[in-house]
């Protein structure tokens, strides 16, 4: 059995892995859409925590209101705000670690 020989024009040549000029370009309005993005957390999270006060002055008041739909409502609004907490602890550690790299150290 013969082997053919492999010829070196034959073979395309590979560029960047994965487009990486691509990834490192910041992309036009990516910076608005991140802002935007975290505006409606936040706005999403303090609906939360104002139906939580609504539903408990209602019950304080004796509203006709489930006490277990008041708790609910109050642990959602725990939960979400919590969530909001660690992701701005983390990109705070982002933005921190950018800053270092960045100062070289």
């Amino acid at each position: 059995m013969a082997v053919n020989p492999i010829d070196p024009a034959g073979i395309p040549k590979i560029g960047p892995v994965g487009g990486a000029e691509e990834i490192a370009r910041p992309r036009p309005g990516a910076g608005a859409q991140f802002g935007e993005a975290l505006a409606d957390a936040i706005k999403s999270v303090d609906g939360l925590q104002k139906q939580s006060e609504t539903a408990q002055t209602a019950y304080a008041k004796g509203a006709d209101v489930d006490l277990h739909d008041v708790l609910i409502k109050v642990e959602e609004a725990e939960l979400a705000f919590k969530t909001m907490m660690e992701v701005r602890n983390k990109l705070l550690d982002a933005y921190r670690e950018v800053m270092r790299i960045g100062s070289g150290g």
